[in-house]
């Protein structure tokens, strides 16, 4: 069996890597990646998350997705490679704190010192640690906008239904004060009903004992002619001689 050339060996070498490239990653680059895409989120929650207040962990992983964001899409540009950790931005969102520096470290960055400024400068050999340390940033921020959406819907649905409480209690104060003010005017209505009534009895009762005493005195005129006439007539008639 003749041996095969160089030129044939190459040909069979190349095949196979292009062969194995179709097929993807080997289960061993498989479980690398899933194993660091595993220690990001941990650098990340309980790195980041846990001990630093919300929105200063939320705006610390903002600022290392856009540092990695810068790499991925310009590589070679210098501004992007390294930056000084005098910056403001850089001190207040990465230096100070807790655990963003460790997951930049896992990024690829190292301290430098140029010119006796201090730097981060990134390894271009750590490129695959970058791409998959930003895809866990943008995870992270993701989960973190869905967590802040659901708490805002939350709460507006507290405050609508805190809304509708003082709706209702406004409501029944209206019907409360509304039926108290037409119990008041039945009220009125039936005190002056019954003071009509009570002036109407009083002014018959006027009427009826005028009435009384008026019938009276014409009786009295009516029975002093009688009186007169049947007192002449007892009187004996005069005497004539």
């Amino acid at each position: 069996m003749e041996s095969p050339s160089p030129n044939q060996f190459a040909e069979a070498v190349e095949r196979r890597l292009s062969l194995q490239h179709s097929q993807g990653p080997s289960p061993a680059e498989l479980a690398a990646e899933h194993a660091k895409r595993q220690k990001f989120r941990r650098l990340i929650d309980p790195g980041i998350l846990r001990p630093n207040p919300e929105l200063q962990a939320v705006e610390s992983l903002k600022i290392l997705y856009k540092l990695t964001e810068n790499l991925i899409r310009e590589p070679e540009n210098p501004k992007f490679q390294r930056f000084k950790t005098t910056n403001a931005q850089i001190q207040k969102h990465i230096i100070i704190p807790k655990g963003t520096v460790e997951f930049l470290r896992e990024l690829g960055f190292h301290p430098e010192v140029d010119d006796f400024q201090p730097f981060f400068v990134f390894n271009p050999k750590r490129m695959s640690d970058l791409k998959i340390g930003s895809a866990m940033l943008k995870e992270s921020l993701d989960l973190q906008e869905q967590k802040s959406a659901r708490a805002m819907e939350s709460k507006q649905t507290v405050q609508e239904a805190r809304a509708e409480v003082i709706e209702r209690v406004h409501l029944a104060f209206m019907d409360d004060r509304r039926a108290k003010m037409e119990l008041d005017e039945r009220e009125k209505q039936l005190r002056a009903a019954r003071a009509q009534a009570a002036a109407r009895q009083e002014a018959q009762q006027m009427e009826r004992s005028r009435s009384r005493h008026s019938t009276g005195d014409d009786e009295d005129v009516m029975e002093e002619p009688e009186h007169s006439l049947s007192s002449a007539a007892d009187q004996p008639p005069p005497y004539n001689d």
